[in-house]
């Protein structure tokens, strides 16, 4: 993988940490404060963090990719 490769890589894989630890924050606030609509709420967090880390983490989009 050349260096940009690499670099746009790493800043993506970043952003989507930041993204899982903002999803985290929301769902322990809403938790905390009791709001309405616990239970869906916490379906649909918890179904986006799982997308994002089976997106990127675990690689799953490279199933369909033709190899290079």
């Amino acid at each position: 993988m050349e260096r940009n490769g690499l670099a746009s890589a790493l800043r993506r894989g970043l952003w989507v940490w930041v993204a899982l630890i903002g999803l985290t924050v929301v769902e322990y606030l809403w938790m905390v404060a009791h709001l309405p609509g616990l239970i869906p709420f916490l379906l649909v967090i918890n179904l986006i963090d799982a997308g994002l880390i089976v997106y990127y983490y675990m690689h799953i989009a490279q199933l369909w990719r033709e190899e290079e």
